[in-house]
């Protein structure tokens, strides 16, 4: 499988080159605890009922509307406490760079508020590695469809020359509607959605992408 056409990787954040999918479950049964539900005894079921829309995630673990506000409040305030924790990806920084010198350009992507995205974002200097750090403005909807699409409408690319790479069921409908490649990263919070490429480790990404073509079509 070869991506040496692709001219812009458009990468998720949380749980893709960030490695937080354990200390979001551990915030997560905290939260479970105090609203009588039952906590997810490993990543193994955390990663099975993960999804969006975030409500229906909250649902599946038995947090209902009524208590969704509640509860999702309490689980940002207390993720937020715990900001400096996680960690990288293994091979994260090396892939992040290692593209950038094919010359292929990167944004950034999250289902994150810009504030709390730029705490997590500070303790590992890479946001001047993206050309564009995209963020939502409602935590509770957390779709980040619209910033991507309006990323790509401006960005003079071609969506069959854009690749987004996320590890949620989330990731792989925006590639879809928008007509971009996809790939599944395995090691993030949710299983892989449907037939989506998969990869179980970044730096596969680098062999993937391959020689940078498109530069002798840049110059020309």
């Amino acid at each position: 499988m070869s991506l040496a056409h692709i001219r812009a990787v458009c990468w998720d954040w949380n749980g893709t080159l960030l490695d937080d999918a354990e200390i979001c479950r551990q915030v997560m049964n905290t939260v479970l605890v105090d609203h009588g539900r039952e906590p997810l005894a490993d990543l193994e079921a955390y990663r099975s009922v993960f999804r969006f829309p975030i409500r229906e995630f909250y649902r599946s673990v038995g947090v209902g509307d009524d208590r969704f506000v509640t509860a999702a409040s309490t689980y940002l305030a207390r993720l937020a406490m715990r900001v400096a924790e996680p960690r990288l990806h293994e091979g994260a920084l090396r892939t992040v760079r290692g593209i950038g010198r094919l010359g292929v350009r990167q944004v950034l992507a999250s289902a994150t508020v810009s504030d709390a995205l730029a705490r997590q974002m500070a303790p590992h200097g890479l946001d001047r590695l993206f050309e564009a750090v995209l963020a939502i403005d409602d935590p509770y909807r957390a779709s980040k469809h619209e910033v991507i699409r309006g990323w790509l409408t401006t960005s003079g690319l071609e969506p069959a020359d854009v690749l987004i790479i996320g590890d949620t069921n989330h990731d792989h409908e925006i590639a879809e509607d928008l007509g971009t490649e996809f790939l599944h990263f395995e090691a993030g919070h949710g299983i892989r959605s449907g037939e989506a490429r998969r990869i179980s480790a970044l730096d596969e990404l680098l062999a993937l992408l391959g020689p940078p073509r498109h530069l002798a079509l840049d110059k020309a």
